[in-house]
């Protein structure tokens, strides 16, 4: 099953970057968000991590991105139940009484904020990739596609 349920909005910084964390190295990165126009394959197992240059297919959420995402899937599971069961109730008779109970409420979580932090690097194997990384990393920076090392 493919289906969206909602939307989340993901905060971007004033440049368009989106925060990632490598599943592998742990370290926070951002990658430019939206459609590249890059026509060069992409490698089968996915993007590379700046820093490790591990990849992964499963992703690169951070732990607050990660959190609100099961905030929102857990508020919408729990809404679809509730109005299961508001309808049963409305379909109570004398024999068999349902009460659905009280409505579901989101988690008061503060909103996902995103700082204009990191320093920027292009990559001449593919300049519409950049990427920030920490200000104060001193080794190789890895092209999200490819893997190579920045020049």
């Amino acid at each position: 099953m493919s289906d969206i349920i909602g939307t989340l909005p993901m905060p971007l910084d004033s440049e368009g970057f989106l925060r990632r964390e490598c599943p592998h190295c742990s370290r926070a990165f951002k990658w430019m968000h939206g459609e590249s126009g890059d026509d060069n394959a992409m490698e089968p197992d996915g993007y590379h991590c700046p820093y490790c240059s591990g990849q992964s297919v499963d992703g690169w959420w951070t732990i607050a991105q990660l959190a609100a995402i099961e905030d929102e899937t857990q508020y919408y599971a729990e809404s679809q139940i509730h109005e299961m069961f508001r309808g049963m109730e409305r379909k109570s008779s004398r024999f068999v009484t349902f009460k659905a109970g009280a409505a579901p409420t989101r988690r008061n979580r503060p909103p996902l904020t995103e700082p204009d932090d990191m320093r920027r690097v292009e990559f001449s194997c593919h300049p519409a990739e950049p990427v920030k990384v920490l200000e104060d990393w001193s080794a190789p920076v890895h092209c999200l596609v490819c893997g190579e090392v920045a020049a």
